[in-house]
């Protein structure tokens, strides 16, 4: 239902202040956990960027201790 709908009709003046006050705290309570949601996934963002990072590090620190060519990367000899 939109505003003009509710509005409209048999409300007062009161209660159509009332519902208008209603529906802005519900509103601000959304707000309110949609923000603590993006601020969660920023975080959990952040972290896995650390961890592909530290990860990215490791790989390369074993690639120069095999000499660059790891055996992961390497053909098989029938090929």
């Amino acid at each position: 239902m939109d505003l003009r709908q509710s509005c409209a009709g048999n409300m007062s003046d009161e209660e159509s202040i009332y519902e208008l006050q209603r529906r802005i705290t519900h509103l601000e309570q959304h707000i309110a956990e949609q923000d603590s949601e993006i601020y969660r996934l920023s975080k959990r963002v952040d972290d896995l960027a650390k961890a592909y990072e530290l990860q990215r590090l490791k790989m390369d620190a074993l690639a120069s201790q095999t000499g660059g060519d790891m055996p992961a990367n390497e053909k098989p000899p029938h090929y």
